[in-house]
């Protein structure tokens, strides 16, 4: 019980801090509505593959949905769990254009536990251009097809998404986590902000622990706000903000003080943790 207040206390402190810094940037859930390719709604070899009957529910989405879900492929033949996919359309790589996030859930057991790889198609004005693990042309964005278990970090950034805006600077700021049941959790616990590296053409993890930084800000912003998720059309306003959960900072502060977490045992393959979470856990 001890550790439970210290860990609040903790975060308290932490998100008066970034209130109290100073505005360095225009946060807000307003998300600017992204520029679509007429004809090519659908992101990249999907157009193609929303022919065949497995992903046909892909073509039969409208065209205005800027989130669209279904199954993808069956684990093992016989088996009736399937993978789960889920297409998030927003402008990643701010240049005004809409993007996809594509998330495959695969399913490990029967109970819920779960595996997933994420790719990324952003739309330019040649076509679509690709972010993701080695797959065939033909078959969708899932682990187990091509190269997907060999790259799946590097492209491993959360379940679903949702967005800040900042106005001022023109860019996009995404939300991730990896839930209950997920076997990510563990090892890469707590919300992620993400922003999109035009460098490494990628998405970069941002450290949201670091004070007075962009990312403690947009963090912040969350915490009291919540961000914009990607919905159907049809979905109700209050619907589309994802909404802080506290026990999701406090299992995150949790590993990141438990010297037997993957994290901290295991940098190498799960990251390191922020020095700066580091720096709360108590002595």
């Amino acid at each position: 019980m001890k550790k439970i207040v210290h860990y609040s206390t903790l975060a308290l402190l932490a998100f008066a801090s970034s209130l109290a810094q100073a505005q360095t940037m225009q946060l807000t859930t307003e998300v600017p509505a992204c520029r679509a390719f007429p004809g090519t709604a659908l992101p990249g070899k999907y157009a193609r593959l929303a022919k065949s009957k497995g992903l046909s529910w892909l073509a039969k989405a409208p065209p205005g949905d800027s989130r669209i879900s279904g199954n993808g492929s069956e684990r093992a033949d016989g088996s009736e769990m399937y993978d789960a996919l889920d297409f998030f359309r927003t402008d990643i790589d701010n240049d005004g254009y809409c993007d996809w996030y594509i998330n495959d859930n695969a399913p490990l057991s029967s109970g819920g536990d779960r595996d997933s790889i994420n790719t990324l198609y952003l739309g330019r004005k040649e076509g679509w251009l690709r972010i993701g693990a080695a797959v065939p042309d033909n078959k969708p964005d899932e682990l187990g097809f091509g190269k997907t278990t060999d790259e799946q970090q590097q492209y491993l950034f959360g379940e679903e998404i949702a967005v800040i805006h900042d106005s001022k600077a023109r860019t996009n700021y995404l939300i991730t986590a990896f839930y209950d049941r997920h076997v990510q959790r563990d090892s890469k616990p707590g919300y992620r902000v993400l922003a999109w590296d035009a460098d490494k053409k990628n998405l970069r993890l941002l450290d949201k622990w670091e004070p007075k930084s962009k990312a403690a800000e947009v963090y912040a912003f969350f915490k009291a706000h919540g961000a914009r998720m990607p919905a159907a059309k049809n979905t109700a306003p209050e619907d589309t903000v994802l909404r802080f959960d506290a026990d999701i900072e406090a299992f995150e502060t949790a590993q990141a003080c438990n010297p037997d977490s993957p994290q901290r045992s295991s940098p190498e393959l799960y990251g390191a943790v922020s020095r700066h979470l580091l720096a709360r856990c108590k002595r």
